[in-house]
């Protein structure tokens, strides 16, 4: 193959060119000017976030809407520290971003010497985080790395990755060739697995199918499979959209209802597919579950954790639950189906009425987002954050229609996740429409990024829900018997302050209202911020 002797910087941007990478998300600095120069060069579109974090979660919305890997281009030490925690909400919610920073000289003093951006080992500093990590030695093993890290990458269960080079490496030239990706397929479901998972299963009476974000590609088999069965379906945060909430078989996402561990209990057999089944996800612990359990997923290790499991299948969601349904259904008898719907309608029944009681104190911004949704035919992806307006809201209040998305953060539950991955998914998929859902205190975390949408032309909604701080912890301290202390925020003007970054800012009350606004921001030019207040507990407290 070709030995081209070209600069560090040149070989990233051709290798990335070749792996069909035409964005990136990134700051340039000092010592990666070069980087940037032969990105530029070869045509492949810049993002500018206003911070690496935010560079972060808009490579990761890009990639949970895509599937693909989304690239992040951050500089040495501090850029690269900010970009973990981001980094961080990826690895815990397997999505593939890939961080390319410069490091320390090859030829750096062992004890350091006081270099700008000096780290002592930011290569460990990744690898705390991220289990794939490479440092190159030479201009010519940046395409290397770039093959082999991607083919990790897109093979088995997508992780985020980074790519260190040393900083003097980028400017120098060196021989260096092509080194394509190769993607390891994923296994086929075994016969023998599926014949005896479909034996275990088919005479069930109260079947119940737990989905996650694994089963995405997936939904009109796992609706089919819910069928055929007549099983509920209960949906991680991340697995909306899968199939439609108004549909009979689905239950919700009710990860975070009381009642949970009393269906999963009530349940005879559990069918899980692309899930962790994780306490970050099905917060009442622990997640009791029946005798027997199928788990479908594409992580060998997966099948040991949160679960004991009876019948593992390891094979893509997809072609496994296809295949589970086609046996099922050569055995389910009718009279079994039929006790198996009475049962789910009535747990569906009660988690709506949970569900109700739960929201109400944002069941306005609910109602306002399943009308938006069902006002037009393309999708909506609504990019939240790890507030209780989304995971007590929205995420049981919003009624999904299949081929929307919650993006939600909910590995490592970062705050100011929603503004900046909303950016990304709406740049990855112009199609569709993207409402971000924040609350006050988060939304300070990466309010700066409304000026990168402005930037970028990015038509989408920012709502900031407001209770005057931080409600949980709020809340939680009042729990506990404590004063609560250092919650209550004196937040911003933020319509105001929207409109000081060139984006539109609104305050509107009640679910008409913010129907109305909604609309009228998908008819303008750049993105809208809503501003709306939260009758809560906590907002009584700490709104003035």
């Amino acid at each position: 193959m070709d030995q081209t002797t070209i600069t560090g910087g040149a070989h990233l941007a051709r290798a990335l060119q070749a792996e069909g990478i035409t964005r990136v998300f990134g700051i340039p600095g000092t010592h990666n000017l070069e980087i940037f120069a032969q990105l530029s060069a070869a045509g492949i579109d810049i993002v500018s976030p206003r911070h690496e974090q935010g560079a972060g979660y808009m490579a990761d919305g890009a990639a949970r809407v895509t599937g693909e890997v989304q690239v992040i281009v951050t500089t040495t030490g501090p850029a690269a520290l900010n970009a973990l925690t981001a980094l961080l909400q990826s690895f815990t919610d397997s999505v593939p971003v890939l961080l390319i920073t410069p490091g320390m000289p090859l030829t750096h003093p062992g004890r350091g010497n006081g270099l700008l951006h000096e780290v002592r080992n930011q290569s460990a500093a990744l690898s705390a985080v991220l289990t794939e990590v490479m440092r190159v030695t030479s201009p010519g093993e940046v395409s290397l790395a770039v093959g082999q890290t991607l083919s990790a990458m897109r093979s088995g269960r997508p992780r985020p990755a980074a790519i260190e080079i040393p900083l003097d490496l980028i400017e120098d030239a060196g021989p260096g060739q092509l080194h394509p990706s190769v993607t390891r397929a994923l296994p086929a479901p075994v016969s023998s697995e599926i014949d005896a998972a479909a034996e275990a299963i088919a005479g069930s009476n109260r079947p119940l199918i737990i989905a996650g974000a694994g089963a995405h590609g997936a939904g009109a088999e796992v609706a089919a499979l819910a069928e055929t069965l007549g099983a509920g379906i209960v949906l991680s945060s991340n697995a909306k959209g899968l199939v439609d909430d108004r549909a009979e078989t689905t239950i919700g996402a009710v990860g975070v209802l009381e009642l949970l561990p009393e269906l999963t209990s009530d349940a005879d057999a559990v069918i899980a597919i692309g899930t962790e089944l994780a306490p970050s996800d099905f917060w009442p612990e622990p997640l009791p579950l029946p005798d027997t359990v199928v788990r479908i997923d594409i992580d060998e290790v997966q099948m040991l954790t949160n679960a004991t499991v009876t019948h593992p299948i390891l094979a893509a969601a997809k072609n496994a639950t296809a295949a589970l349904n086609e046996q099922v259904s050569a055995l389910r008898t009718e009279s079994a189906t039929a006790a198996a719907r009475n049962w789910t309608a009535g747990w569906k029944s009660r988690a709506a009425s949970a569900m109700e009681t739960g929201g109400r104190p944002w069941a306005d911004l609910s109602a306002a987002l399943t009308a938006f949704a069902e006002s037009d035919t393309s999708p909506l992806f609504v990019a939240a954050d790890s507030t209780m307006a989304c995971y007590y809201g929205v995420q049981t209040g919003w009624k999904a229609r299949s081929g929307d998305r919650f993006l939600y953060p909910a590995g490592a539950g970062t705050l100011g996740y929603g503004l900046p991955a909303g950016i990304g998914a709406k740049l990855a998929a112009p199609q569709a429409r993207v409402v971000a859902v924040e609350g006050d205190g988060g939304s300070m975390f990466t309010i700066a990024e409304l000026a990168a949408a402005v930037q970028a032309g990015v038509r989408m909604c920012l709502i900031v829900v407001d209770n005057g701080g931080y409600g949980e912890i709020r809340n939680e301290m009042e729990d506990r018997g404590d004063t609560p202390s250092g919650v209550k925020l004196t937040g911003p003007d933020f319509p105001a302050l929207a409109q000081a970054m060139g984006a539109r800012g609104i305050h509107v009350d009640g679910a008409d209202a913010l129907l109305a606004a909604l609309s009228e921001a998908e008819a303008a030019v750049g993105p809208t911020l809503i501003h709306i207040t939260e009758d809560s507990r906590a907002g009584a407290d700490m709104l003035d």
